[in-house]
């Protein structure tokens, strides 16, 4: 590694500079060729020419006039040479580089390869066409040989050669370059590369025998001279998550012995001419350009920055020669004073123990940028980049898990105040904000708010910036609930803020741009900064010490305030992006990979290090038992989505789920226990051996058991970024294998505890369905991208995969009885059958002229083998299906079966499938269970969303929601089931109690419930509708006169609380389509009412009669929530932070701003002037001045909430989602959660009327009660 020393004036004295982190060769390499074992040229950008005289131990830079880039290099012996680049560049030699001339030509474009015959015969290819030179290139004739940009040559003699270009262009000579004709015979035999390509190389081994490459992985292959080219499968995997790297180029050694070299550093080589091609272990994620065998044994691969690999194995194994640096290093952080942490292009993750001396790089699974990082503790920190990557340590930088925001844009920055708490900003106003270690993550940003955000500053908890394109300057002091635009003056990008308080600070930004404010943002003004480079970071040690970093090497001090900064010669013109403090001084990032370290007067900036992290306690202490203090009165629903069940014999089994949920049964599931399982990732397969050993796999993580599942080992080393673990299979207590998404299959040789990743190189789609018959040999089956399947076989355990077949269909599940007999079930319920190993495999025709014949649609997603004749599948998540015959005939299990016809004729399986109707399993059934003498267990579930609760900001989703399941039991082979455990109820959307006995409850299916002794009993009355009801209420129990209105505004009424009708009279007001969809009801004194609901509409009933009135408001968002107790005075919130005043019953609502831009969800007022308004993301707004002004305060939840309910100017409570509820008793200022015992969301919330006893209702059918304190 190259170390450079000198000098750099920082502050108040002189200090040393050394380069740490450069790459061997400051270019980037295109191309390689070799004359002979020893004699080899190297060809790169701004006109870099390297030449080796003795196999590569030395390479030395050779001189040509030129600073445009070489694309390709090509030498006919050790003297007579030509390289080839941009603008027209063509540089010949004929004393082996020593001295190279450039050649003139009329063709002044891009060319992208040369290859010669002879000394004299020669073409270049290129973006305008063909050259052609029968002189050495003395002079060149121009062939208009395609449309399209050309990128590959190749000739086997003088006559006969091909052209690859653009849009899959592959062209063929064969009367010395006279004409050229276009080859079409393309044939792609599977469906997971694109459909039409761009081709960048062409190798003929033979006349006959030739292989082109190109983008997505596509590798065609010839055996005719390419009259027709095949497509062959590169087993090159996906990167940035739908594509697979382009191939670049190709040298062989004969027609079976070949390498390819690719895009983020793979390689690949074939021993057969392609029929299968290797992958090899990556040694760099620089693109590769190109490759060249010197001998049969010794190959050399070349690439991006510099890289270079050396092979002398034929390919096998590759070594690195130069090349140490990956990409752009964009930031840079250490977590203490000796651990550095840097991240920047393609995944690059890389460290240092010595202050940023030397640097080890760390394996990553990620290909997109990585832009930004920040470590909280000394352990603890964040990174996040392109496509929503988000990256948690917690061993300081060693090992990374991915975080899920449910956001896709790129991310630009963080800041983490506390290990808990922290903010990411990125494109299209991207603001995420995390309370919970970045276990969730909101949208903090409002809906218009759509500017390109770059960077971001906070103080403290409250107080903090972001900054963006075009000149925006964004403040809060709220946390983020609400945010103001300050003028910043500027229309350039700005990159990054510092504050040493909340008075002072700085921007920085394009073009040199320097702001400084003195009150907090509120002005800002411009100082020079001395140069038009960009500039990408700043930090000040006081009022007076800053530095900032910037493109083209750009360092600026000052001592000052920033009244005047100082260029600094910073050693490099390399761009630094990023840099950081440590106490031995400043280490600074960018372009290149580039690290550089720079000792400070250590007085003047002292460097603010993350603290230590915080031992955890190892020694033992009681759990303390949590205080519930609401009375769980109602709840049917068992909240958590089941999804496998797996039973070891009639009495006992396990039944796993979403939340680390694991039940267990020991007496056929009459009853179930809750399991510990010690982790909340969602469960997804349960699976055992014998009755002591399972497994149990997650989302990121694996359960095992020896003892039967009394107790349940946690595994998660090699697991964390395994978000889908589809597929597993066991053939003895030590040795399994796991299948998961992006073709990726896990062994394990000792029970799982520790696994090893098979990349399997053939797909990138999840693997469904796995089964071996040995350590040695197995196979795999998975979807392909577009349309159809692939069978996968190893004979290694794994080491290597090959695709066996490609299917029609999507294979849902494989098994075999032995090395020969094999059966593949397909998504449409037919099979596939072998009895060669697969090395031929044959359908069912019979079976699928049945279906093909019928309009019946079959759709598998889960089958389970018993042997090798019976299995049973789920077709759409409501049926399942049984065989007795490898798949010639299904039965559906859980239907009611029709009698068979009078004359005896028998019908088809699929006719009877066709007209029997479904025994109607209310949820989808996610998994079953099936035991030979006839016992079974179906296991559903599913996510309840509200979405008229629900809203989703652009570019991410906050659906409100909570799981469900059910678990159904046969002990017939499924002609009959019951239901064993979960009960679905409607959700409740309104309660009202008029004494401590006599309540009420609304909601969805025309749900009306009465209670007489206070909650105990409830009865359902009939209310005559099934739609939903959003509101009920009674004035008084003697007469019982009460109200109920539907979501579309019919109101129900009854005169003595038992019997309902419509009222026939009710006068809605007239108005265009669509219907009203009312959201919530408030009545105020003497029976009259008022409705708000979308488009900002709001109806108003004057004295509970049946006349309704539109009223006139200020907006067009939806409105969800309204209190009229001080009517006429009234408020009204809505969407999008919206929120209506009036001061007369309504005759006009004001708009009234709260900066807010949540969802805005209930509103409670204790006095006409003070009041509450609660939302998404747990904002709360608060008002002393009637709702004039509203400023937001902190609830210290991230989850959204509905109601709030104000019982006095000190005391009050919110609910929401989840099973919130928080509580405050300081006016707001501070809350604190209530321990509920449910997961449902929870929509309304009500005190007794005269009384104290508090009522909630809300998700599935929740009623919770609090009593007398």
């Amino acid at each position: 590694m190259a170390t450079l020393f000198g000098i750099l004036c920082l502050f108040t004295g002189c200090v040393k500079k050394e380069i740490t982190r450069i790459a061997d060769w400051q270019t980037h390499f295109t191309d390689v060729y070799f004359a002979d074992a020893k004699h080899g040229w190297i060809v790169g950008h701004h006109g870099w020419i390297l030449h080796t005289a003795d196999g590569g131990v030395s390479w030395e830079k050779q001189t040509v006039n030129t600073n445009e880039d070489f694309k390709a290099v090509y030498f006919t012996n050790l003297r007579n040479g030509w390289a080839v680049g941009d603008k027209g560049l063509i540089a010949t030699t004929d004393d082996g580089g020593r001295h190279w001339t450039l050649q003139k030509n009329q063709v002044p474009t891009l060319f992208m390869d040369v290859f010669f015959l002879n000394s004299k015969t020669g073409w270049i290819v290129g973006q305008d066409g063909l050259l052609y030179t029968k002189n050495g290139g003395k002079t060149w004739q121009h062939q208009e040989a395609s449309a399209f940009g050309l990128g590959g040559i190749h000739f086997v003699d003088k006559h006969r050669g091909w052209i690859v270009g653009d849009y899959d262009r592959i062209l063929v000579t064969s009367d010395d370059n006279q004409t050229w004709r276009r080859q079409n015979e393309l044939v792609r035999m599977e469906h997971d590369t694109s459909e039409v390509c761009n081709l960048h190389t062409v190798f003929f081994a033979t006349p006959y025998e030739g292989w082109s490459g190109g983008t997505d992985g596509t590798i065609f292959h010839t055996t005719n001279g390419g009259a027709e080219w095949q497509t062959q499968y590169s087993r090159l995997p996906m990167i940035y998550g739908h594509i697979r790297p382009t191939v670049y180029d190709f040298d062989f050694i004969n027609d079976d012995y070949g390498v390819a070299v690719a895009q983020g550093g793979f390689i690949i080589r074939t021993e057969d001419g392609g029929a299968n091609w290797k992958l090899t272990e990556n040694q760099t994620k620089n693109d590769l350009m190109g490759v060249h065998f010197a001998t049969p044994k010794e190959a050399w691969a070349v690439g991006w920055n510099g890289t270079l690999l050396h092979s002398t194995d034929g390919g096998v194994t590759w070594n690195k020669r130069s090349g140490t640096t990956a990409d752009d290093l964009q930031s840079v952080a250490f977590a203490d004073a000796d651990r550095a942490v840097a991240v920047g292009e393609k995944g690059t993750i890389t460290t240092s123990d010595d202050s940023g001396k030397t640097w080890t790089n760390i394996e990553m699974d990620t290909w997109h940028r990585i832009r930004n990082l920040s470590f909280v503790t000394d352990k603890e920190g964040w990174a996040v980049g392109d496509g929503g990557l988000i990256l948690h340590t917690t061993d300081a930088g060693q090992t990374w898990e991915r975080q899920t925001s449910g956001w896709w844009y790129t991310l630009n920055a963080l800041h983490f105040i506390n290990p808990k708490k922290g903010w990411i900003v990125g494109d299209l106003g991207t603001v995420l904000h995390t309370t919970d270690g970045g276990e969730t993550w909101i949208q903090q940003a409002p809906r218009y708010f759509h500017e390109m955000i770059k960077g971001i500053f906070f103080l403290n908890e409250t107080e903090g910036w972001v900054v963006g394109w075009p000149g925006i300057v964004f403040h809060t002091k709220d946390g983020g609930l609400t945010w103001k635009r300050q003028n910043s003056n500027s229309y350039n990008e700005l990159y990054a803020a510092y504050f040493i308080d909340r008075h002072i600070g700085w921007v920085v930004g394009q073009f040199g741009e320097i702001l400084h404010t003195l009150d907090g943002g509120k002005t800002w003004k411009f100082q020079q900064s001395g140069t038009r480079a960009n500039l990408n970071k700043v930090y000040f040690a006081d009022a007076n010490h800053g530095l900032i970093v910037g493109d083209e090497g750009v360092i600026l001090t000052t001592i000052n305030g920033g009244v005047t900064w100082e260029l600094q010669k910073s050693g490099t013109s390399n761009d630094l992006y990023s840099f950081s403090l440590s106490p031995d001084g400043i280490l600074a990032v960018g372009e290149g990979g580039i690290a550089m370290r720079y000792s400070v007067d250590t007085e003047q900036f002292i460097a603010e290090l993350p603290p230590a992290a915080q031992d955890m306690e190892t020694d033992e202490k009681p759990i303390e038992p949590i205080e519930y203090h609401w009375e769980i009165v109602r709840q049917g629903s068992w909240q958590a989505k089941f999804t496998d069940t797996y039973f070891s014999s009639t009495q006992e089994g396990w039944t796993v789920g979403a939340g680390g949920t694991i039940l267990r049964t020991t007496d056929s599931g009459i009853t179930w226990q809750t399991q510990q399982s010690g982790v909340t990732e969602e469960l997804q397969r349960v699976v055992f051996i014998d009755e002591n050993y399972g497994w149990i796999t997650g989302q990121g993580v694996l359960l095992r058991t020896e003892n039967g599942g009394e107790t349940w080992q946690v595994i998660r080393e090699g697991l964390k970024n395994l978000h889908n673990i589809r597929a597993i299979h066991f053939i003895t207590r030590k040795k399994g294998w796991i299948g998961v998404d992006r073709g990726q299959i896990l062994r394990t040789n000792d029970g799982g505890i520790t696994w090893t990743l098979q990349q399997t190189g053939t797909t990138h789609q999840p693997i469904t369905h796995l089964h071996f018959i040995n350590s040695q040999e197995g196979w795999a089956v998975a979807p392909q991208r577009r349309t159809g399947g692939l069978i996968l076989h190893t004979v290694d355990g794994g080491d290597y995969w090959e695709i066996q077949a490609r299917t029609h269909q999507s294979c849902i599940g494989i098994h075999f009885l032995n090395a020969k007999s094999g059966w593949v079930v397909m998504e449409n319920g037919t099979s596939l059958l072998t009895i060669d190993g697969g090395e031929s495999w044959k359908r069912d025709l019979e079976a699928e002229r049945e279906i093909k014949g019928t309009n019946f649609d079959i759709q598998l997603h889960t089958v389970k083998f018993r042997n090798h004749t019976e299995a049973w599948a789920i077709d759409r998540g409501h049926t399942i299906l049984t065989t007795q015959n490898q798949g010639k005939r299904w039965e559906a299990t859980n239907y009611l079966l029709e009698s068979e016809p009078a004359n005896g004729e028998a019908k088809s399986w699929i006719e009877r499938m066709v007209e029997e109707r479904p025994f109607g399993f209310s949820m989808r059934i996610t998994n079953a269970h099936l035991l030979p003498d006839g016992h079974g267990w179906v296991v559903t579930g599913e996510q309840i969303h509200d979405r008229e609760l629900a809203r989703a900001d652009i570019g991410g989703t906050n659906e409100s929601g909570a799981s469900t399941g059910q678990i159904y039991i046969t002990t017939d082979g499924g002609k009959t089931w019951q239901h064993q455990l979960g009960e679905q109820l409607d959700n409740f959307r309104d309660v009202q109690f008029l004494d401590e006995q006599n309540g009420w409850i609304a909601g969805d299916n025309g749900v009306l419930l009465a209670t007489e002794d206070g909650g105990k009993n409830w009865e359902r009355l009939e209310s005559g509708t099934t739609d939903r009801i959003v509101d009920v209420h009674f004035m008084s129990l003697d007469p019982k006169w009460g109200w109920a209105m539907e979501k579309e505004g019919t109101l129900l009424y009854t005169t003595d609380g038992e019997d309902w009708s419509a009222d026939e009279n009710q006068e809605l007001p007239e108005r265009e389509p669509p219907a009203l969809s009312i959201n919530e009801v408030a009545f105020g004194n003497f029976s009259e009412g008022w409705a708000v609901g979308e488009n900002g509409e709001i109806i108003h009933n004057l004295d509970g009669g049946p006349t309704w009135t539109l009223q006139r408001t200020s907006t067009g968002k939806t409105l969800t929530g309204i209190d009229m107790k001080f009517a006429p005075l009234g408020w009204a919130v809505g969407t999008n932070g919206v929120i209506q005043r009036t001061v007369n019953g309504g005759e006009y609502w004001k708009f009234h701003e709260t900066h807010a831009g949540y969802d805005l969800y209930g509103v409670s007022f204790i006095t006409k002037r003070k009041g509450w308004a609660v939302g998404r993301a747990g904002i709360i707004l608060s008002t002393t001045d009637g709702g004039f002004t509203w400023e937001s305060k902190l609830s210290g939840m991230s989850e959204t909430l509905y109601d709030i309910l104000a019982l006095s100017e000190q005391e009050i409570y919110a609910v929401g989602a989840s099973g919130t509820i928080i509580h405050s008793t300081d006016g707001g200022e501070t809350w604190k959660r209530e321990h509920t015992g449910v997961d449902n969301d929870l929509y309304v919330i009500t005190r007794v009327k005269d009384g104290e006893t508090l009522w909630v209702v809300g998700q599935g059918g929740v009623v919770l009660r609090r009593p007398k304190r």
